[in-house]
């Protein structure tokens, strides 16, 4: 079996734009693989024809082999070419799968949960503690019993008392609207220096958050070394690793021990086999993993395909209010009470709905959620 063709598709979101590709086999299988690449669609693009003459005449059985050479073959790395390499691996794995008629989690140990627990992004009915609380509310009438949220809007770099009081207390509504029994992390998305940081997890510790992800910068390891330190003794579980790429980049993260959960991302990782081995080597220093998954519906069954065979999994981000996107797959995954369906379809269990992808055909574009961010 040899790969003969690399073909791929820009797709509009919300934020972005997502990725796609598909592998072609001389003997018909085709894989799926999603190497987006937010706000930098053009770089992504140009590392996948960068690394075709590579992989055009191989096996895509042979992951492993070939993931190594791409990775030891590029004296010049980055998160261009581990996200091309991302999506070419799960498409691998897609035809890996379809080939010898299993799913891959079965390929990768076999499984160890029947579902998986998904955590969703709330949509807030507006900017204030009643409006965090109905969208909680919404979320968890749909089923899902775990939430995340990024409360501080326009805020950056420090943070006043009052400050830290306001955006806390969304959370504080949320959590009197939902309960105990749910679940709620919350994003910092990389914005504060870690004095700001420790202040606003302590305000978070009497809310039982599930885990305050990405405080500060993640390339960082001093601050958040910092962080960690100054949350020492709390019941905050801090999470970081959606821009980390590769095992070595995790390798310093748990040596360490700078993290209660890492959150690795099958689309920039290096694929769900390398996401694989860094959730176990997160396992014997009893760190959960949480995959970071804004992504479309193929990176999404990527990183639940190793969900189900990974003993310390602890959710898989997901976003309840674009459900269209399962129109882009056929057939879509089953998400019932906030959780995945185990599947049972060979690969990663679906093809793609050319007719709706092309629908939805979008241009590569800049992200502006930090439009906001002004450096004074």
């Amino acid at each position: 079996m040899k790969i003969t063709r690399i073909e791929t598709f820009v797709v509009e979101a919300n934020v972005a734009s997502w990725v796609f590709l598909r592998l072609h086999t001389d003997d018909g299988l085709v894989g799926l693989g999603d190497c987006t690449l937010e706000s930098k669609e053009h770089t992504v693009l140009g590392a996948l024809q960068d690394v075709t003459p590579l992989v055009l005449g191989r096996d895509p059985r042979q992951i492993e082999r070939l993931w190594q050479e791409l990775y030891r073959r590029s004296p010049w790395q980055g998160v261009g070419l581990f996200t091309a390499m991302s999506g070419l691996e799960q498409a691998m794995w897609d035809i890996t799968g379809k080939a010898y008629g299993q799913p891959v989690y079965r390929l990768l140990g076999g499984e160890c949960r029947e579902r998986l627990r998904l955590y969703t992004w709330p949509q807030p009915a507006g900017d204030s503690p009643a409006g965090y609380a109905e969208g909680a509310l919404e979320a968890v009438s749909r089923g899902y019993t775990a939430l995340k949220t990024d409360p501080f809007g326009e805020l950056f770099f420090t943070a006043t008392p009052g400050q830290i009081e306001t955006t806390v207390g969304k959370v504080a509504a949320m959590r009197e609207a939902v309960g105990p029994d749910v679940a709620i992390a919350v994003d910092g998305h990389q914005r504060f220096y870690p004095q700001a940081a420790i202040a606003i997890a302590h305000a978070l510790e009497p809310l039982g958050v599930l885990f305050f992800e990405e405080p500060v910068p993640s390339d960082n390891l001093d601050a958040l070394a910092k962080v960690s330190q100054g949350m020492r003794g709390l019941r905050v579980p801090l999470a970081t690793g959606e821009r980390h790429f590769t095992r070595w980049q995790f390798r310093p993260l748990l040596e360490r021990q700078l993290v209660d959960v890492i959150q690795p991302d099958v689309c920039h990782v290096g694929g769900l086999w390398e996401l694989r081995k860094i959730a176990a080597m997160a396992e014997p220093y009893d760190v959960p993993v949480a995959p970071h998954n804004p992504n479309g519906p193929v990176g999404m069954a990527a990183a639940a395909q190793v969900g189900f065979c990974t003993p310390n999994f602890l959710a898989l981000e997901s976003t309840h209010s674009r459900a269209w996107q399962w129109e882009l797959v056929d057939p879509p995954y089953e998400i019932v009470d906030g959780h995945l369906r185990r599947p049972e379809r060979p690969g990663l269990g679906f093809e793609l709905n050319e007719a709706a992808v092309r629908r939805r055909a979008g241009t590569p574009r800049p992200m502006d959620f930090w439009r906001h961010v002004v450096v004074e």
